[in-house]
């Protein structure tokens, strides 16, 4: 009878313990009562992308790094898009909130309302958003070297789609998406990993496992210890695809990949009037896997840049001084740049601006 009762108790905490996982990935403010790490809007909610330490949870490879800030994008310092003095679109390396972002910095540099969207298509974003320019202005387009392929193998398009739904079709999808929430597994992961009740245990088991029988998550499967910091690489730098160090890009690739960027830049000439500079940025793994290695880097981005030299493209170079910098431009255990490498950047995108004759002409005349 003992027993019965014990194991009904179990059953009925069980119940509720799935029920609160189950609201709670749909309830920010009940996620965040049983999570270490809150979930902060726009910040990559559950699995703070690039952080790569979050992957696996092994203690080897814990980093101390600044605490999260509150996004440029979110603070009353952002500008609204119409009333900008400059545009700057990106990935997470822009919108990396570990430290003050690039965006907001430079604005304070250049005294100039700047302007961010983690976006990697300005024609799309700006023809959603009802964009309209009569001014001359300035769009600085970054991505990192791995997500290069992906943003400019195709051609920019613009494709404004319309819901048809009836009104009872779209309610109905609501509650779909609640009951089935898309994110779920993402966010249930999270909970497992991240929870005041099961980090520890998590984290503990994570790090026997690794140091007993080298087991790692495939999401990041290079890693050394050799150093006086851990060093750790997301699967996308280092497996067979366009992302990867390794991948031996054709002339026709690199070709397809400065058309588009012709393209890009004088549709937004010619449509917004703004004109693009484009900021290409080494990935961690080609600026520091001389760490582990001596393997051939493809050399992707000096190719690029000269297919760039020959159309024209406006674009800022950091290749080599991030390459020859003897300073850690990158964090250990996170895909991102640490302050040095945003520092490096930065200067390199302010020299480029204040020697750059469309810059001057729009904003100094």
């Amino acid at each position: 009878m003992r027993k019965e009762k014990i194991l009904k108790w179990l059953i009925f905490l069980s119940g509720i313990i799935c029920l609160f996982a189950f609201i709670a990935i749909r309830i920010r403010p009940l996620f965040n009562i049983a999570a270490t790490d809150k979930l902060e809007p726009g910040y990559w909610d559950n699995t703070k992308y690039g952080e790569l330490y979050h992957f696996n949870y092994i203690l080897d490879f814990r980093e101390d790094i600044p605490p999260v800030e509150v996004k440029y994008q979110y603070s009353d310092d952002h500008p609204g898009l119409e009333e900008a003095d400059i545009y700057t679109f990106g990935d997470s390396f822009f919108d990396f909130a570990r430290h003050e972002q690039f965006p907001k910095r430079l604005g304070k540099i250049l005294n100039k309302k700047v302007y961010f969207a983690h976006n990697g298509y300005p024609l799309q974003y700006f023809a959603e958003n009802g964009f309209k320019n009569n001014s001359p202005k300035i769009l600085i387009f970054e991505q990192v070297e791995r997500y290069v392929p992906d943003k400019f193998m195709k051609e920019h398009k613009v494709e404004i789609k319309t819901d048809s739904r009836s009104p009872i079709r779209k309610k109905a999808a609501v509650v779909k998406d609640l009951l089935f929430y898309s994110r779920s597994e993402q966010l249930y992961d999270a909970l497992i990993k991240r929870s005041y009740f099961t980090t520890c245990i998590y984290t503990i088991i994570a790090t026997v496992k690794f140091r007993l029988f080298g087991y790692i998550s495939n999401l990041t499967p290079v890693y050394t210890l050799k150093h006086d910091t851990p060093w750790l690489y997301y699967e996308d730098q280092v497996n067979e695809t366009m992302t990867s160090f390794y991948y031996k890009f054709s002339d026709a690739e690199i070709d397809t990949m400065c058309d588009n960027m012709e393209k890009l830049s004088a549709e937004l000439k010619e449509q917004y009037n703004i004109d693009m500079v484009l900021l290409p940025l080494p990935a961690k793994y080609t600026v520091t896997h001389h760490l582990l290695n001596n393997d051939e880097y493809s050399n992707f981005l000096p190719r690029l840049y000269r297919e760039m030299d020959k159309r024209g493209i406006r674009y800022i170079s950091v290749f080599d001084d991030f390459m020859k910098s003897g300073e850690n431009l990158y964090y250990g255990t996170d895909s991102h740049w640490n302050n040095n490498g945003i520092n490096l950047a930065l200067e390199k995108t302010v020299q480029f601006l204040k020697n750059d004759s469309v810059y001057l002409g729009i904003y100094n005349n």
